[in-house]
Parts: C-alpha cells; sequence; structure tokens
C-alpha cells in the first residue's frame, strides 16, 4: 500500500503528456505541409520562407524556424531537412504575458535530420492533399516549458481543433509511417527551479495516419492512427522536496497488443537515514524500493487517450521496499482521517478500473528507531505475494461491486508462513475495511530483534504454534478478535545501560513479569483463550498503525499483559 502514498501525480502528467504529444506532432505535419504544397512552384528559396512563414501563421508569431539545409528530389518524392530549429520569442512572449494571451506551454525543438520519403506531389498541388510513405524525426531533443500562464496547462485539446490546425488549407494529411527515434524529452518550469522530466532514447512510431474530418471520427484511432507502438531508456525525475529521485526503465508500448510494460520503476532517497530524517520538519517514513518487469495487459487505448484508466491486469514480477522511521524525531499534527488505501484510490482524478493486479517475490522490510532504547529494530518479510481485485474508483462498478481485496501471502522473518486477507469497502461513508490473518509456528525467540529494541524485552524461551485474527477497522477505531496458541513462554525486562548503552537484563522486573505472563495458551485442559479486542484510534497515525496497534494489543492480553 505505500504504492499509493507514493503514487506519481499522474492526472497532470497524463494530460500535460497529450498536450505535448499532440503539440510536437502538429509541428512537424504543419513543416510537412508547408513545404509540399509549395514543393513544384516555389523551389528551395521560397520553400524556406514558407516553411518558416506557416509555422509562425500558426503560432502567432511566436515560434521562429532555422534549418542548415533543404534537399528535395521531385522525381522520387523526397525531402531532406538538416539542422531544425524551432525557438520561441522570450520578446513575444513577454507580450504576449501582458495581454493574458501566452501559452500554457513552450516548446524549444532542435531536429538534426528530418527525412520524408514517397510523396505523392501531383495531389498536392491540385486535389489539396498530401499522401506519403514515411515521415522520419531523428535524434531530435524536444524541451517542454511549462509557464502555467494563459488557458489551464492540464486542459484536454479537442481533437477537432487539432486536426483543423494541423490541415490548415488541405482537405487531407495521409501517411504510412511516423518515426521519432532516439529522441530526448525534458520538462521544466519557466522561470522555476523546479525540476521536470527527462526522458532518454525515446522512440515513438505511428502506422497508417490519416488527418480529416471523417479519420476525426473513426474511434479506432488514436493520434489520427491506427497503431502505435513506443518505447523509451528511461525516464527520471525528482520530487518537489528534492528528497527522492524517481526513474523508470525500458518503457514499451504497443497499441496493437494492447500492452505496456516496464523493465523497472525505482524509488531512490537522495539522502542516508540519519540525514533524511533530519531534512524534514517531522517524522515521516523514508522509502527505498524498486519494481521490475511490470506489465500492463489489454489496456484500453482509446479510454486512456480520453483519461481513464482500464485494463484487465497489472503484474509485477519482483519488488523491494525498505521503510525507516525514527521516532526520536518530532510528528506533524496532521488528522489522516480519509486517507486509507481504499479512500486516497477514491480521490484519483482520473477513473481508473482494473481488475486484477498481482505482485509476486516481494520483499518488504519496516525499520523504526525507538525513543526509549535510541535503538533501531525492524520486521522483514520475505517471498512476498498479493492479488489485488477490483481496484477501482469508477462509480458504476462500485455499484455493481464496491469490494476490493488484498490478498498476501509472505514469510514472516523468514521464519514461518503469514497470510492476511484485507477487504475493503469501496465509497464507504466510515472507511470500513477488514482483515483476517493467520501465522504459522516458530520459536518465540525469532522475534528478539524486533522486541529487544522496541520493547525493550527478550524472549528467553517458548514456541508460538499459531495466531489467528479476524479484525474491522473504520476511521476512528478497530475491533476484533485474536487467538494466539504457545507453550513454555519465558521473557526478560531489559534497561539500556547508561554507560554502554547496552540493553541488560532487569532480574526483578524480569521475575515479576514472569509471574504475570501466562505461560501457556491453552493452559492444562482449558480452552484456548480467544481475545476480543478494541482499540481506539490515534486520526494522527496511519491504517497500519491502527492495524498493528490492535493486533499487538490482543497478543499482551492473551498472554496476560494488560499494560
Amino acid at each position: 500500500m505505500a504504492s499509493i502514498k507514493h503514487r506519481i501525480k499522474q492526472t497532470t502528467s497524463t494530460r500535460k503528456g497529450k498536450i505535448i504529444f499532440f503539440s510536437i506532432i502538429a509541428f512537424i505535419l504543419a513543416l510537412l505541409a508547408a513545404a509540399i504544397l509549395y514543393w513544384q512552384l516555389n523551389k528551395k528559396g521560397i520553400i524556406r520562407g514558407k516553411l518558416k512563414s506557416a509555422i509562425e501563421e500558426k503560432s502567432q508569431g511566436l515560434y521562429k524556424v532555422h534549418y542548415d539545409n533543404l534537399d528535395l528530389d521531385e522525381v522520387s518524392g523526397f525531402l531532406s531537412v538538416t539542422n531544425f530549429s524551432l525557438q520561441y520569442d522570450s520578446i513575444l512572449y513577454q507580450q504576449m504575458l501582458k495581454k493574458n494571451e501566452a501559452p500554457p506551454i513552450l516548446f524549444s525543438i532542435q531536429i538534426p535530420k528530418i527525412t520524408i520519403n514517397g510523396v505523392k506531389t501531383p495531389r498536392a498541388l491540385i486535389d489539396k492533399e498530401i499522401s506519403g510513405n514515411t515521415l522520419s524525426i531523428q535524434q531530435p531533443t524536444i524541451e517542454v516549458i511549462y509557464t502555467l500562464a494563459g488557458k489551464d496547462s492540464a486542459r484536454n485539446i479537442p481533437t477537432k481543433e487539432v486536426y483543423e490546425q494541423i490541415l490548415g488549407g488541405l482537405n487531407q494529411i495521409e501517411l504510412d509511417t511516423v518515426l521519432l527515434s532516439d529522441a530526448v524529452i525534458k520538462t521544466k518550469y519557466l522561470g522555476k527551479e523546479k525540476s521536470g522530466v527527462e526522458i532518454n532514447n525515446a522512440t515513438i512510431q505511428l502506422t497508417d495516419i490519416r488527418i480529416d474530418s471523417i479519420a476525426n471520427e473513426d474511434k479506432t484511432r488514436l493520434l489520427f492512427s491506427k497503431t502505435i507502438e513506443a518505447s523509451f531508456g528511461q525516464l527520471t525525475w525528482l520530487s518537489d522536496n528534492k528528497l527522492y529521485k524517481f526513474s523508470i526503465d525500458d518503457f514499451q508500448l504497443s497499441s496493437v497488443q494492447n500492452y505496456l510494460s516496464v523493465g523497472a520503476f525505482a524509488i531512490q532517497p537522495q539522502l542516508n537515514e540519519n540525514s533524511f530524517v533530519q531534512a524534514l520538519p517531522t517524522q515521516d517514513d523514508r522509502f527505498d524500493g524498486e519494481t521490475k518487469n511490470i506489465r500492463i495487459k489489454n489496456i484500453n487505448f482509446q479510454s486512456l487517450l480520453n483519461e481513464n484508466i482500464i485494463a484487465d491486469s497489472i503484474i509485477v514480477e519482483s519488488a523491494r521496499l525498505n521503510i525507516y522511521r525514527d521516532l526520536n524525531i518530532k510528528r506533524d499534527t496532521k488528522n489522516r482521517v480519509g486517507t486509507y488505501p481504499h479512500q486516497a484510490i477514491a480521490k484519483i482524478p482520473l477513473p481508473v478500473m482494473v481488475k486484477n493486479i498481482f505482485v509476486k517475490n516481494a520483499f518488504v522490510e519496516y525499520k523504526e528507531r525507538s525513543i526509549s532504547t535510541g535503538k533501531t529494530g525492524k520486521v522483514q518479510f520475505y517471498n512476498s505475494s498479493a492479488l489485488v481485485k477490483n481496484f477501482t474508483n469508477d462509480t458504476a462498478a462500485i455499484r455493481a461491486n464496491n469490494l476490493m481485496s488484498v490478498d498476501i501471502n509472505t514469510r514472516f522473518l523468514n521464519k514461518t508462513p503469514l497470510h492476511t486477507l484485507w477487504s475493503f469497502y469501496l465509497n464507504n461513508p466510515n472507511g470500513r475495511f477488514d482483515i483476517k490473518g493467520s501465522m504459522g509456528a516458530l520459536p518465540a525467540t525469532a522475534v528478539n530483534p524486533l522486541a529487544e529494541p522496541m520493547g525493550p524485552a527478550r524472549i528467553e524461551d517458548g514456541t508460538i504454534k499459531s495466531l489467528e485474527f479476524t479484525l474491522s477497522g473504520h476511521d476512528y477505531g478497530m475491533d476484533g478478535s485474536v487467538r494466539l496458541l504457545y507453550e513454555g513462554l519465558k521473557v526478560s525486562v531489559l534497561k539500556q545501560d547508561e554507560d554502554t548503552k547496552k540493553l541488560d537484563k532487569k532480574g526483578l522486573a524480569s521475575f515479576a513479569a514472569n509471574i504475570l505472563i501466562k505461560n501457556d495458551n491453552p493452559s492444562g485442559k482449558d480452552d484456548p483463550r480467544v481475545t476480543a479486542v478494541h482499540f481506539d484510534r490515534n486520526t494522527n497515525r496511519s491504517i497500519f498503525h491502527l492495524s498493528w496497534k490492535t493486533l499487538f494489543k490482543g497478543i499482551k492480553e492473551t498472554v496476560g499483559i494488560k499494560k
């Protein structure tokens, strides 16, 4: 569930991404249209002027065009442009800004080479139609600059507006293939230090492109094309506070197979544990994680372009997540009611419907520095797998099925199997969720790496036979039952030596503790004790704190500890 807390702010990024892609294609096809219309009549000298004036006219003079050389072969229908440059006029932008006419996005584009093959020149001249084979844009560097001015930069550009802008005075543009290869795409914010996204080694291929009023109504087309294939080597960006670097490696997308894959997604803290907690004003988790081989199957690309995320399944082949928290740092005072995972999903501003999410071969570690001892304890989960069903915030889907389940199997401390089933009631006004869990047998001493620094206590002997629990939570608390079977439990209470900082046994306290503790469950011929438990939520804390504290309270009361 940590991925929910740290999910990327996808909504604005998705919408901006659409605008970026539409605008790039618009500029490139405007170049193509201007070149071909004046192919025969104007030749090279006039083409240079027409290319510039066409783009300047479409951008109200904001953009200036430069290129070193333009070669054309009228017989074969070939056009080549080298060192193409598109730059915005900063003075004109300031004038537009004063008039409240400034665009939300600016572009700076450098393209070493553009080639167009197989253009049918007579159709362009007589029928005002451009028909060709391949438009190739090689090794472009595209800088996207968010101005945060003018119209809302997250606004969705209507398709009709886009195709009419691209066509200009033409009736139709038709190409077999548009190929953008080995591209570098960067984003930044004008006049701000806020870092954006950088994409390297990007390749995008569109096939069977048709731009006209008929194609605009064709619901089988994506970005005017029948198919889209895209890939990039790496995408990186920093969090707003610059404490995390995020990266996506080896991205692949295919509209033919309705398939999207990511080689790896990583969250990389930029500071070590001690420096990280000191860099924040209040206590927070430090995350360090990576997921590998992520596949999204049967994703609906038409819905994706309309800002709806619909897919059959997401599969994660392996994952690692390390979490660290220092309890010695002061806490914030934020009220966290309404932040449970299913409540967070409901707040995603894009409709999301994913039938199944599979996570395989995961390792999770939670490490905590204690207030009482200053030492660090950790709990680890090995060989973990999870199945999430009905991950959605869609109102109609929730009316049909309002239950999202998360089924987790893992090995607690790599010693014994642990199974939990989380049931989240979507759109429930009280944030209701249920947990059922069971754990197998293990030596009681196995939990000492956690018990000693956090207790502080040491389990000297005993065997845990099994643990079963059923809990039901809501915004303000949790109730349930805990059944812990064990035998021969012996403990020592520890105290930290002020000089050596070592944890030593407190003899009298340990003797008293073992008198109070019930050494076995069941005891003699008695039936096993099942503890009914209630815990009031600290609304400043998370769902995991509530669940663990409730379970731990049930365990303590089962063994006879009331405080």
